[in-house]
């Protein structure tokens, strides 16, 4: 199972001295403490971390609907290459962290992929965000717009459903069976999924 996030760094609940002032004793385990508390950059990597969180509970909630996210309970560990692990109540998930200028995008995966079989991006809306429903739309068109191209098929044969909270990709109103994760947060939307094993030429 695969999960994503994003966090518009520029958005201003992300800038630094925004969060309330227990929101990393919270939030984080006590070596997430000592990450941030040793890094010489502690805003971008609390959101590194969150982002990784909430990509890690993404893919656990598709393994167990019940799951409920309590942030300090999903621990990251990450090493220099922004790649390491979340691990949650037994569960150990691989995460990869992808950074620009202004934003974080985390990609956690339940068993290990080869990145091949990962599509992933990220996409700026331009302008100001004033329609709510607007970044959910904007992710949509993007993964649909990177998938198309990716599968080799018309943008308007694929279509975006939910099934509870999972999105569902589909190939002309049938179920394509991919593995997809949209997110989005302040102007930044994102998506990541796991397209499968290649075809064999000769089955």
């Amino acid at each position: 199972m695969i999960g994503n996030d994003v966090v518009d760094l520029t958005d201003p609940e992300a800038q630094s001295g925004a969060t309330h002032p227990r929101f990393d004793g919270r939030v984080f385990a006590r070596s997430e403490l000592q990450m941030l508390g040793a890094s010489g950059a502690p805003n971008r990597l609390r959101w590194m971390l969150w982002a990784a969180k909430e990509a890690a509970y993404k893919a656990v909630k598709k393994m167990d609907p019940r799951a409920v996210f309590s942030p300090s309970k999903f621990v990251v560990k990450l090493d220099e290459t922004l790649r390491g692990e979340v691990s949650c109540e037994g569960r150990t998930l691989q995460v990869a962290l992808c950074e620009e200028a202004t934003s974080v995008h985390a990609i956690a995966t339940s068993d290990v992929l080869p990145e091949s079989r990962i599509l992933s991006g990220t996409h700026e809306i331009e302008g100001e965000v004033l329609d709510p429903d607007l970044p959910s739309e904007a992710a949509r068109e993007f993964a649909i717009r990177e998938l198309a191209s990716a599968l080799h098929v018309p943008s308007n044969s694929l279509a975006i459903a939910k099934r509870g909270r999972v999105p569902t990709l589909l190939h002309d109103g049938e179920s394509t069976g991919i593995d997809l994760s949209l997110s989005h947060h302040g102007r930044v939307v994102g998506f990541a999924c796991d397209i499968g094993p290649p075809e064999n030429p000769h089955s």
